[in-house]
């Protein structure tokens, strides 16, 4: 049978065209340029060929009527595989032609690269436990997935999709969650933990595998490309209260470019940070059932255009913005920037999941992310925004007061439990409308704060609106009702980036937009590659 090669670039399409009526015990990817071994068997699965080599990791056959390409990671190779010739294969390129199944946690390991072409669909295989599924890029690996290479246009991209088996093109709908796993990029960027490496969450490797670590000095660290992609139905249930996040980032640098990322249905986080300094744009996280943006260990960098959008019906908060763990005070301390944030809550009623996720954003341990010219709407929650302010000092109050955290010029609409979308909107009451509130609410460290973070709100341009700033939401698929677009005072008007504000990096010069909240007031930047707008949610 033929042997193809995917190393370095794409297959020719008679390989192609060939490879789609394989069905063979293991799928041979590498070893012949032309089509000149006839019909013999796949040397090494049994046939006349003496020759040892086969590809065990990829195993090409039919499921479930598609030709698929089901990976698995055979003894700690990775993606990667030794050829005929007994070199190390460590380029490999997926292709679009096939479905890819991913049956186990699948890595691409130090010194390894992954390139996935446009338009390719990776399936994770369902399984909990031990037997949970996910991509995860080790520290040194490398992907380059990008469905829109060269162009930032979103009408001409091809978006990667990454989902669960069951999906057959359309998603499996908003509420359904916890399919497969996820997808983990790791690097050597700073933390600020004690030690500087840490063992990601969700992965369960033995001792003398170190392949789930991240964390180190390497700032400008580069993981590849991770753009026009999509993450469907991920968080597969690890143990009880551990789940895998659609997108989880651990001590990624910013070399690596991370933008036009739809996290989509997750049982957990959309997106989730640890450490790292590693800038984003164009991040949408949609009806995940805890977190939308989940930040930990020192995060830095900047970021830009993050749209959110919550269920009624399980959701967690908005963002959970945490500086350090252990120690709470290490350094450096997490001080990310987010401009152009569309935040869009539960809506109106009951917290989806409870008071202890209460709070629309909370800032904790330490944090200190900061939010300019963005919107805030629909948050049905008890609390709006949490400060935490500890007796023992050394919080997230502090550094408000300090001038690390800041919240300016951004807009407030319908935030809190009790919110009447017909009221009469006091522009001047942050403590009523937004409920500012500290860690321990029953017996506050110092109830003056609440006064005066409420002081620091009028103080530096954030407005309580009696109107939306976009045009209309709905959280229901085919009714066509959601338009994020800017309307009315979020048009115009928001103030410039301070240039001091701009990081080092790809993606890390923030832009002057002039509006306020992720879009402007005539482009829909989330249409024509997300599942969002393929199900019918977008107007």
């Amino acid at each position: 049978m033929q042997k193809t090669d995917t190393t370095q670039s794409p297959w020719s399409n008679a390989l192609r065209l060939l490879a789609l009526f394989l069905i063979i015990p293991a799928f041979i990817l590498a070893g012949c340029d032309s089509n000149d071994n006839g019909g013999e068997d796949p040397p090494g699965n049994g046939g006349d060929n003496d020759d040892p080599f086969t590809v065990e990791a990829y195993d090409t056959t039919t499921v479930d009527g598609e030709d698929a390409i089901r990976v698995t990671d055979v003894e700690r190779g990775g993606i990667g595989y030794v050829d005929e010739n007994g070199d190390a294969v460590t380029d490999i390129t997926w292709s679009s032609d096939f479905v890819y199944i991913l049956e186990e946690y699948i890595f691409v390991n130090d010194g390894q690269t992954l390139n996935i072409e446009p338009g390719t669909v990776i399936k994770g295989a369902p399984g909990s436990g031990e037997n949970a599924t996910a991509l995860v890029v080790a520290n040194g690996g490398t992907i380059n997935a990008d469905g829109n290479p060269g162009s930032d246009d979103p009408s001409t991209a091809d978006p990667i999709i990454f989902t669960a088996q069951a999906d057959d093109g359309s998603g499996l709908g908003r509420d359904v969650r916890g399919q497969w796993g996820g997808i983990i990029l790791l690097g050597d960027a700073p933390l600020n933990t004690v030690p500087g490496t840490q063992t990601v969450e969700g992965i369960s490797l033995t001792d003398d595998d170190n392949r789930d670590e991240y964390g180190g000095s390497n700032a400008g660290h580069n993981v590849g490309t991770f753009r026009f992609v999509q993450i469907r139905h991920s968080g597969a249930q690890l143990g009880a209260g551990d789940e895998i996040q659609a997108l989880t980032l651990g001590g990624v640098g910013n070399g690596s470019t991370i933008e036009y990322v739809e996290a989509f249905a997750s049982s957990d986080d959309g997106f989730e940070w640890f450490g790292g300094t590693v800038n984003t744009r164009y991040m949408i996280a949609a009806f995940n059932a805890d977190d939308s943006f989940d930040m930990d260990q020192g995060m830095q960098g900047n970021h830009q255009y993050w749209f959110g959008i919550q269920s009624p019906v399980e959701a967690g908060r908005i963002a959970e913005m945490d500086g350090g763990t252990d120690p709470e005070d290490g350094t450096p301390l997490a001080s990310p920037k987010v401009y152009n944030a569309t935040y869009i809550g539960i809506g109106p009623g009951a917290n989806a999941q409870g008071d202890n996720n209460s709070p629309f954003l909370i800032h904790r341990d330490n944090n200190a992310t900061s939010y300019y010219n963005s919107v805030f709407v629909e948050g049905g929650r008890d609390a709006g925004l949490q400060v935490e302010d500890l007796a023992s000092g050394a919080d997230s109050r502090e550094r408000q007061e300090n001038g690390d955290l800041n919240h300016e010029s951004n807009l407030w609409w319908n935030i809190g439990p009790s919110w009447d979308p017909g009221a009469t909107v006091d522009p001047t009451t942050f403590e009523d409308i937004i409920q500012l509130t500290t860690d321990d609410q029953d017996n506050e460290i110092n109830p003056g704060y609440r006064d005066d973070l409420a002081q620091y709100l009028r103080d530096n341009g954030n407005q309580l609106l009696e109107n939306s700033p976009i045009v209309s939401v709905s959280r229901d698929a085919g009714s066509n009702g959601l338009n994020p677009l800017a309307t009315g005072d979020a048009t115009s008007g928001a103030p410039t980036p301070d240039a001091a504000n701009n990081n080092s990096g790809a993606n890390g010069q923030l832009d002057d937009t002039g509006f306020y909240g992720a879009f402007d007031g005539s482009t829909n930047w989330a249409k024509g590659w997300t599942l969002l707008d393929q199900n019918g949610y977008f107007n």
